[in-house]
């Protein structure tokens, strides 16, 4: 009940605080740089996603897994080139034998710094992470321990280029490359109480052990595991300006198709070495107040799953929204 409650109260104390946030989202000089589905955007931004839509592929072992999660993120920006943001997964999983199950995953916090920017070359350099808070979530859904996973994001707009090459001025690329990082090795699980005979029967049975009877311990190795992503899209959205002389508020509307890359390698483990993925095509629509985008989520082989999955987000400009908004500190 209690953690009921708190997941109601922080996110709507967030959203309050989001009345006094300003920034223009996504913008590296007169790129726009709009949220990407299967990887992070660079830009630090004020932003609402609210809860949404991921099926994953199936998984490729037997039995095979079925995941469906809804989450649902908060940014906010404490100066112009510093956020913060929270992220709360709602998690559905059915395995072919034992069921169904659901509830939440542990909680994100994350923050983004924007380390070096480069507006006349449309280029961005921003370092931060995220932490997932072990113990937060459901048992059976999310784990007992806590993964700090630092991250690099780097993106880069191509509408430096000469007008002799136009037509790859619209291209935008993003790239992240992190590590996460358990806080514990290895987990340990009980297979439950060691058969042992009972000296009425002599029978074996696990519906009566003896209390004095051992368990069985199953060490999981939680591996340290390499993350990348890349992003590749075709921005055919055009920057304008509201107001008298076009003097006002930027913003960015029209279409970006787009194709992302998501791996994952362990770095240690019986895994260690073997890297999973997805490649992920898709479109955003971007407006003045909010972005939708679609994605399908194909699995790069066969260790990475046996179909394709479906991702659908919906993303709310707060600065837009709420006009005159500003960062906690600062302009």
């Amino acid at each position: 009940m209690v953690r009921t409650a708190w997941r109601i109260a922080i996110p709507g104390f967030l959203f309050l605080l989001a009345t006094c946030s300003e920034g223009l989202a996504g913008y590296v000089g007169d790129r726009f740089f709009p949220s990407t589905l299967a990887t992070t955007v660079p830009t630090a931004a004020d932003f609402y996603n609210p809860p949404y839509f991921v099926k994953l592929p199936d998984t490729a072992t037997t039995p095979s897994t079925r995941e469906i999660d809804i989450p649902t993120t908060y940014s906010r920006l404490v100066t112009k080139d510093w956020s913060v943001f929270f992220t709360e997964t709602f998690r559905i999983i059915e395995n072919s034998n034992t069921g169904t199950r659901s509830g939440f995953d542990n909680l994100v916090i994350g923050t983004q710094y924007q380390l070096y920017t480069n507006p006349e070359h449309q280029f961005i350099v921003t370092v931060g992470g995220t932490a997932a808070i072990g113990g937060t979530g459901a048992p059976g859904i999310a784990s007992s321990f806590s993964t700090l996973t630092p991250t690099v994001y780097i993106g880069k707009g191509f509408g430096d280029l000469p007008d002799s090459v136009a037509w790859l001025q619209p291209l935008t690329i993003s790239a992240t490359a992190a590590v996460a990082v358990p806080t514990e090795s290895s987990t340990l699980t009980s297979l439950g109480t060691i058969n042992i005979p009972r000296t009425d029967t002599g029978a074996f049975t696990s519906l009566t052990p003896l209390p004095t009877g051992p368990t069985t311990l199953a060490e999981a190795i939680n591996p340290k595991i390499l993350q990348l992503g890349f992003a590749l899209e075709y921005s055919l959205v055009t920057n304008e300006y509201t107001g008298p002389n076009r003097t006002g508020t930027r913003y960015a509307e029209g279409w970006v198709p787009l194709i992302e890359f998501t791996t994952a390698t362990p770095l240690n483990g019986p895994l260690a070495g073997r890297t999973t993925g997805t490649v992920n095509p898709g479109v955003i629509w971007v407006s003045r107040y909010l972005q939708a985008g679609v994605e399908a989520i194909i699995p790069m082989d066969a260790h990475s799953g046996r179909d394709v999955g479906v991702r659908a987000q919906a993303h709310l400009y707060l600065p837009a929204i709420f006009p005159g908004l500003k960062p906690i500190f600062g302009n």
